[in-house]
């Protein structure tokens, strides 16, 4: 499931495809995939080769620890020395940053790591553009010269998999496209649809804009899900107007595809739950991605569902039927073990008119 949320390992906010939840009642963790797969032990870390670090849940009195190598908070999970009272984050205990970046693509100078907080005049990032609160990288040739540790390695030029063809140009904000009276350009972000306020990536031969998250970190290119489809997905990139072979609509956006089957399916759809439970039926029901016969009403907004697209049904009450695109459903939803939603929430489960990534309630997913 493509969802927006902030990893409980590493701290980094933005779109999660694919990652880990907790299923227990009342909490709400969830993990990048990397992060949840963690190595149990680090050996010869850079900054502490004398002991191996052990993979640790913090302990609620010790929430907040700084970092021992960035100067980050330390909120759930870290990387402890036992002998040494020696800890680090997820992101430091297994992808350190080199501390001396001698010909950095951003920059003409050598860049130097620091973990020191700028707390009294927080530094713009020289890539992005957006304040630095945290570790950062800086040039002692030049005078306030910053950079976000994941913008170092973004250069003017970026090869993305995702528009494999032409090399994507770095547009800042004095020469960006939202200002251009160019009215055919692509303003907003092919992928996640946000139209970036600082700092995008453009392709002026495809008309192809990626902002700054994506290009960071890009959807996968295949989806081998079950609950998708039979077959692995491919991403489409390119923003054209469908109807979703799971939801029966018409949307303008990205995709994937399966060339085998003719399978196209919005990035919404991908990974449903299979079994969901809602305050207006006794009965847990079940995605279907076929109803199989017409005629059927949904149980909640009494609008037609269509029977050759997606929908849940009951399996003890043949005649329940809910359409997952209505966005008429006034729900209190549970998935897993009471994980409760606002109608809000469910609507990024029912409905295509509100973008997955800007949504405030996501707790009813799951990639399982």
């Amino acid at each position: 499931m493509f969802i927006d949320w902030k990893c409980d390992g590493c701290q980094v906010e933005g779109v999660m495809y694919g990652s880990y939840y907790c299923n227990e009642a009342n909490c709400y963790c969830r993990f990048h995939k990397d992060c949840a797969e963690s190595p149990l032990e680090v050996n010869h870390h850079p900054s502490h080769p004398e002991h191996p670090l052990l993979l640790t849940k913090m302990a609620p009195a010790e929430k907040g620890t700084p970092c021992d190598f960035c100067g980050q908070e330390i909120l759930f999970t870290c990387y402890n020395c036992p002998t040494c009272k020696f800890k680090v984050d997820l992101i430091c205990g297994t992808k350190p940053s080199p501390s001396v970046i001698e010909h950095p693509v951003c920059h003409d100078h050598t860049l130097v790591f620091s973990k020191k907080r700028m707390e009294e005049e927080k530094a713009p990032c020289e890539v992005c553009k957006e304040s630095i609160d945290g570790p950062s990288y800086s040039c002692l040739e030049c005078n306030n010269v910053y950079f976000h540790l994941d913008c170092v390695n973004l250069s003017k030029e970026v090869d993305h998999p995702c528009h494999s063809i032409h090399p994507l140009i770095k547009i800042m904000p004095s020469e960006s496209l939202i200002d251009d009276d160019d009215d055919d350009a692509q303003k907003s972000c092919s992928l996640c649809l946000v139209q970036p306020k600082n700092v995008l990536y453009h392709c002026s031969i495809c008309n192809f804009t990626l902002c700054l998250g994506c290009t960071k970190r890009p959807p996968p290119l295949v989806v081998d899900d079950a609950k998708t489809h039979t077959h692995p997905v491919t991403l489409f990139p390119s923003k054209i107007k469908f109807t979703c072979k799971v939801a029966g609509i018409e949307i303008d956006s990205f995709s994937y595809i399966c060339l085998k089957c003719g399978f196209i399916v919005s990035v919404y759809c991908v990974g449903l739950p299979r079994l969901i439970n809602i305050n207006r039926h006794d009965h847990r029901i079940a995605f279907t991605h076929h109803l199989g016969h017409k005629g059927a009403n949904c149980g909640v907004c009494r609008k037609s569902v269509r029977q050759y697209y997606g929908a849940y049904s009951c399996p003890i009450c043949p005649k329940f039927v809910l359409w997952h695109i209505s966005d008429e459903h006034p729900l209190t939803l549970y998935y897993g073990r009471r994980q409760k939603a606002t109608r809000q929430n469910w609507r990024l489960l029912t409905s295509h008119s509100k973008l997955f990534h800007s949504l405030s309630g996501k707790r009813i997913f799951s990639d399982s």
